[in-house]
C-alpha cells in the first residue's frame, strides 16, 4: 500500500490547535537527545542505552522519517506553535495493509494533553488519505499512552499476550486500540471512574489501583481457604497473577472489573484485594473481595466496603451487590457490618473445588440518593 508515498509527504505539515506535526530536521537532534536523557523514556521505548549525540542525529535524520518516501510510514516531530520548541513525536506507519500511530512525549511537556491531540491530527490526516481503519497500541502497563488513546476517540479492542518487546527484558502484553472513519472525534468513556490521586482512606486501611508491584502478595492470598471459598478449581498461577495486576490500571480505564488493592496503611503492605465489576445492568455494581491470611480477623473488609460504596454511589451507581457460598460466613458478616442487606439466596449457584455446587447468599446497598429521589 503506497498511500503513504510521494514527495508531497517530504514537506508535511499538519495543524492542530496548539501543535505543529512536522517533518524531523537536523537541528531537532539536541533536543531529542536532551529528551532521552530522562529515564522514563526507557520504560516503554525500546532505546539505544546510553542514549547518545549520535543516536539523537540517526533518529532525527533516518530513523524517525519512518521509511521516508517508500510508503511505509511518515513520523513526524511534534511541536508546540507558541514555544516552536519540540515536545514529542508521531508517526503514522504501515504494518503491511494495517495503518498505526506510535508517538512519544518529552517528560517536561506531559499533563498537557499533547499525546492526544497529536494523535487526533494524524488519524485525521490518515482518514483524508482514504485509510479505512488506523491502530494504535502500547504496553498495557502505558496508562497515559491508553488515556491518550480514548481520548483520541480510539476504541480499546483487545490484548496481545507477550507481543511488546522491552529492552533486554522479554515482552509483555499489548492493549490494543482502533478508530475508523465513522467513529466520532470524541473522547471514549472510562469504564470505572479514577480514585482519587491518593487512593481512599479510612486511617487504617486505604484502597488504591492494584500494581505490578503486588504480585507476589496478591498471589499470597490465594490460600487453602480462599479457593474454598472462591468460584474457581484451583489456585491461579504466577503467571496469572502477574498479567492481572500488569492490566490492572488497563481495566479500569477499559475494562468489565476494576481491581483495587486493599492496603494496610500502618505498613504498607497489601492486606487483600477488593474488585468491582460491571453486574450487567447499567449503574449495578458487582463486589467481591479476599483479605490475605496475615490481616484476617481485623474488618478490613468491612472497612474496605465502606471505603469503596459510598465512592461508587458517588459517581452514579445505583446499587451495589455481591455474594458468598453459604459457608463462608466471615464473608457474610463482612458484608452485614458494612451496610449491606440480606437479599435472597440463589440455590446450587456457585461451585466448589470438589464440583459440587453450593447455595450462594446474596446482598446489597441501594444508593440513598436514588431512593430520596424516587420517594419525593
Amino acid at each position: 500500500m503506497d498511500v503513504l508515498a510521494g514527495p508531497a509527504l517530504d514537506d508535511l505539515t499538519l495543524r492542530g490547535p496548539r501543535l505543529l506535526l512536522r517533518r524531523w530536521q537536523p537541528t531537532d537532534a539536541a533536543r531529542v537527545h536532551e529528551v532521552m536523557q530522562d529515564r522514563s523514556m526507557f520504560d516503554y521505548l525500546v532505546l539505544p542505552d546510553p542514549y547518545t549525540a549520535d543516536d539523537a542525529h540517526e533518529f532525527v535524520t533516518t530513523i524517525g522519517h519512518e521509511g521516508r518516501g517508500d510508503g511505509s510510514g511518515v513520523g513526524c516531530a511534534v511541536v508546540e506553535r507558541a514555544s516552536e520548541r519540540v515536545v514529542g513525536s508521531a508517526a503514522l506507519r504501515m504494518w503491511g495493509d494495517h495503518p498505526e500511530i506510535g508517538f512519544w512525549v518529552a517528560p517536561d511537556a506531559r499533563g498537557r494533553g499533547y499525546a492526544s491531540e497529536a494523535t487526533g491530527v494524524l488519524c485525521d490526516f490518515g482518514f483524508g488519505l482514504g485509510l479505512r481503519r488506523i491502530g494504535l497500541c502500547c504496553d498495557v502497563r502505558n496508562l497515559a499512552s491508553a488515556r491518550a488513546a480514548l481520548r483520541a476517540g480510539f476504541r480499546f479492542e483487545g490484548v496481545l499476550r507477550d507481543a511488546a518487546p522491552l529492552a533486554g527484558r522479554g515482552s509483555a502484553d499489548l492493549a490494543c486500540f482502533g478508530r475508523v472513519p465513522t467513529d466520532p472525534a470524541t473522547s471514549v468513556p472510562l469504564s470505572f471512574p479514577p480514585l482519587p490521586a491518593d487512593g481512599l482512606s479510612d486511617g487504617v486501611v486505604a484502597l488504591r489501583v492494584l500494581a505490578p508491584g503486588d504480585a507476589c502478595a496478591f498471589a499470597e492470598t490465594d490460600d487453602e481457604l480462599t479457593v474454598a471459598n472462591g468460584f474457581g478449581d484451583a489456585p491461579r498461577t504466577t503467571h496469572e497473577y502477574e498479567s492481572a495486576t500488569a492490566r490492572a490500571g488497563l481495566d479500569w480505564l477499559v475494562g468489565t472489573r476494576a481491581l483495587s488493592a486493599i492496603v494496610d496503611v500502618a505498613t504498607g503492605q497489601l492486606a487483600g484485594s477488593l474488585t468491582l465489576r460491571h453486574a450487567g445492568p447499567p449503574q449495578i455494581g458487582g463486589i467481591g473481595y479476599v483479605v490475605h491470611p496475615r490481616f484476617r480477623g481485623r474488618g478490613y473488609a468491612t472497612r474496605a466496603l465502606r471505603l469503596l460504596v459510598p465512592w461508587a454511589f458517588e459517581h452514579g451507581f445505583a446499587r451495589m451487590e455481591l455474594g458468598a457460598k453459604e459457608a463462608n460466613l466471615a464473608s457474610q458478616r463482612a458484608a452485614l457490618a458494612a451496610g449491606f442487606h440480606a437479599d435472597g439466596v440463589r440455590r446450587h449457584r456457585l461451585r466448589g473445588v470438589d464440583g459440587r455446587f453450593h447455595d450462594e447468599v446474596r446482598f446489597a446497598q441501594t444508593n440513598p440518593r436514588l431512593d430520596t429521589a424516587a420517594g419525593s
